[in-house]
């Protein structure tokens, strides 16, 4: 009898475990087959939202990375793992050797270093001033109605850089400065202009290193968006060993054209990265959108080109191989996302003294070859080697000889 009692009790105790987990089954599938609307309704986004701002305000993070994440890392023992093949001139001359490298059209930019650990040291030690911020990042427009999302994205875009990077629009303009001031973006006035008001470069370079004290100072177009990929690739370049970067140094690359970037897509950076592998595409060799330069870069050499009009871009890196300077094409682990309007990806073209550049560059130089300063003639260049960061040379074609 009591043997009988022990194992009906048994069976009441299986039955019960199996009628409570086929309930929690039922709820769960319920439950996920609604996920997808609540997920889609205004009221979970905006808590999400809210509960993000919360969560930046108590939590030390990265802002391109997830707490969760942050605290992965901190329970990690991985350390950054750094190999690279020196830029020497016998590198070059062995890489001379090798196939020249091509680029494909469209841009799949795969960033395969995910461990944080070298920017986490970077930016605790930006934070308690024991190192300079890796970047003073500037650009220059005018006021204009339809580039007014194209801009807010650009100062939305950059902002969250900080404290690696310090973000800098120049301008006369009383509303662009308003708009900056609202962004959270210092303003600083045009100090030197040319050719009916554009921006001289090589004093934009000059009063952002007097105002501002950090590892590199970098001009961009004012319609390019960027990811934590542009700290990454700098992070590494300082911790290089293959880059000298007591010596004159300009890192350039390619830019990604994406039509019509909406303000959802442009405001994170996961979704720009997102949109570039959709439907973004790698602009062509001769076109250089930003110039990332060291402080010991002798722009008080450079000749005196105004931006956003033809021929400054190839020149500056057509010179700097000629100066034999260290020139070096990020495009492999850099994105650079060109915010491409109604106006096209040859807007520059049209403008009014289009060939301000190219006029002035001839009468100091006679001849220039701009086919020497696209991005194919550049001998250095960055990439991700099984998750390991490293710059390395190439060949390149006959026509890049200076």
């Amino acid at each position: 009898m009591l043997k009988c009692n022990k194992e009906c009790f048994v069976w009441r105790m299986l039955h019960l475990l199996l009628v409570c987990i086929s309930i929690y089954l039922c709820l769960y599938f319920y439950a996920s087959g609604h996920l997808g609307a609540i997920r889609g309704n205004a009221v979970y986004k905006e808590a999400v939202q809210d509960f993000q701002v919360v969560e930046s305000k108590f939590v030390r993070q990265d802002q391109f990375v997830s707490a969760s994440h942050s605290l992965k890392q901190d329970r990690s023992q991985k350390k950054d793992s750094v190999t690279e093949v020196p830029a020497t001139n016998k590198i070059i001359a062995a890489a001379s050797r090798a196939p020249n490298s091509t680029q494909p059209k469209n841009h799949s930019l795969v960033i395969e270093n995910d461990d944080n650990t070298l920017l986490g040291t970077f930016k605790s030690r930006i934070l308690s001033n024991l190192t300079l911020p890796l970047l003073t990042l500037f650009t220059s427009w005018n006021e204009n109605p339809e580039k007014h999302l194209v801009h807010n994205l650009t100062l939305i875009n950059w902002r969250p850089l900080h404290p690696y990077v310090i973000p800098v629009v120049f301008t006369n303009e009383s509303s662009v400065i308003n708009e900056c001031s609202k962004a959270g973006v210092t303003a600083l006035p045009l100090s030197t202009v040319a050719a009916d008001g554009i921006p001289v470069l090589k004093y934009m370079f000059r009063d952002a290193m007097d105002h501002f004290n950090t590892s590199f100072y970098a001009f961009s177009n004012g319609d390019i968006l960027f990811t934590d990929t542009l700290i990454h690739t700098l992070a590494q370049i300082i911790n290089s060993t293959a880059v000298y970067l007591s010596k004159p140094v300009l890192i350039v690359g390619h830019r990604t054209n994406v039509n019509n970037v909406t303000f959802e897509e442009g405001s994170y950076w996961e979704n720009i990265t997102r949109i570039s592998r959709s439907r973004g595409e790698l602009f062509g060799d001769w076109a250089e959108d930003y110039f990332i330069t060291t402080p010991s870069y002798p722009w008080n050499k450079v000749a005196e080109v105004v931006i956003g009009r033809r021929a400054y871009d190839n020149w500056l890196v057509y010179n700097a191989r000629k100066m034999n300077y260290t020139v070096i094409d990020a495009t492999n682990t850099l994105l650079a996302v060109h915010q491409t309007t109604n106006a096209g990806n040859f807007e520059g073209l049209n403008h009014s003294n289009s060939y301000y550049n190219h006029d002035l560059l001839v009468k100091m130089y006679n001849s220039i070859p701009y086919e020497a300063g696209d991005l194919g003639c550049i001998e250095m260049f960055t990439q991700y080697d099984l998750k390991q960061f490293q710059v390395k040379a190439r060949k390149v074609p006959a026509y890049c000889s200076v």
